[in-house]
C-alpha cells in the first residue's frame, strides 16, 4: 500500500518531476497490462480485466512490478546521462547550460596547467557550478518560477522519449507473440490463422501513438518542435543569463580559492 500511496501523492503534488515520473511508470504498467490481457490466449495465461485501481492494490504489482518499472526506466535516465550519440540524447544533452561553462574555459587563453580553476570535462565541475551555484542560486532568486518551468520542460521530453521506447518494445513483443503463436501451431501441425481483432489492433494503436509523438515532437538540430523546442528555448534563456553575468562567473569560477586568473578569450 505504501507504493500506491506514493503514486497518488506524486500525482497531487506540484513538483513536475514527480508528476511526470508517475505518468511514465503508470503508462508503462498500463500498456504492459493491456498486452498481457490481449494476448493471454497466445501466452497460455489467464488475465482478468480489472480496474486500474484494483491492480495498484495488488501487493505483487505495487511492491515488485511498479518498483521494477521505476528502477529500470526512470532511475537510469539515459536521456540525461547516457554517452550514446542517438539523435534525441545528443540534442537533449547539448542544450545543458552547464556546457556553456565548459566551453567558456575552452575558449580562455588559460589552460589546465596555468589555471587552478580550469574546468576539465571529466571533473563535472561545470555541472556543479551550474546546478548548485547558479541555477539554484541567483537565477532561482531572480526568477522563482523558471526553475519549475525548466524541470517541467525537461521531464516532458523524458516522458515522451521513454514512452516511445516502451511503445516500441510492446509493438515488437506483440508482433513477436503473434508470430511465435503461429509458429507453434505449425510445429504441432495445427496451423491456422488464429488471432482476434484486439490482437491486431494493439500493435496498430501503439504504432499510431508512437507516430503521433514523433510527428509532433522532433529533436531536429535545425528545426526542433514540440517538447524539444521548448527544452531548447528555456535553456537558451539560461545561457543568455550566463552571457550577461560575466562578472559573476569570474568571481564564482576564475577567482575561487584565491586564484588570480581572469577569463580572457583566445
Amino acid at each position: 500500500m505504501n507504493a500506491i500511496n506514493r503514486l497518488k501523492k506524486n500525482i497531487l503534488i506540484r513538483d513536475p518531476r514527480k508528476k511526470l515520473e508517475t505518468l511514465l511508470v503508470s503508462s508503462a504498467f498500463f500498456i504492459g497490462y493491456l498486452y498481457l490481457y490481449v494476448y493471454q490466449s497466445m501466452l497460455h495465461i489467464n488475465v482478468k480485466l480489472v480496474s486500474f485501481e484494483s491492480l495498484y492494490q495488488m501487493p505483487l504489482v505495487a511492491g515488485v512490478i511498479l518498483g521494477l518499472i521505476h528502477y529500470i526506466i526512470v532511475k537510469p535516465d539515459p536521456l540525461q546521462r547516457s554517452p550514446s550519440r542517438r539523435k534525441a540524447i545528443r540534442f537533449f544533452q547539448k542544450e545543458f547550460p552547464s556546457k556553456y561553462l565548459l566551453d567558456r574555459c575552452n575558449k580562455c587563453v588559460e589552460d589546465r596547467k596555468s589555471c587552478a580553476n580550469y574546468i576539465k570535462e571529466e571533473s563535472f565541475d561545470h555541472i556543479r557550478y551550474w546546478f548548485y551555484d547558479i541555477f539554484h542560486g541567483p537565477i532561482e532568486k531572480e526568477y522563482p518560477g523558471i526553475v519549475k518551468d525548466t524541470f517541467a520542460k525537461g521531464y516532458t521530453c523524458k516522458l515522451l522519449y521513454y514512452l516511445s521506447w516502451v511503445l516500441g518494445v510492446f509493438i515488437a513483443l506483440s508482433i513477436g507473440t503473434i508470430m511465435a503463436h503461429h509458429l507453434h501451431l505449425y510445429v504441432l501441425e495445427q496451423f491456422k490463422i488464429d488471432f482476434t481483432a484486439p490482437q491486431v489492433l494493439f500493435p496498430l494503436v501503439c504504432v499510431g501513438v508512437l507516430a503521433l509523438i514523433r510527428l509532433l515532437n522532433k529533436s531536429d538540430e535545425e528545426r526542433p518542435s514540440g517538447c524539444w523546442q521548448a527544452w531548447r528555448q528555456i535553456n537558451r534563456i539560461h545561457v543568455g543569463w550566463l552571457r550577461t553575468h560575466e562578472d559573476f562567473l569570474v568571481d564564482l569560477i576564475c577567482r575561487a580559492g584565491g586564484n588570480d586568473k581572469q577569463f580572457r578569450q583566445k
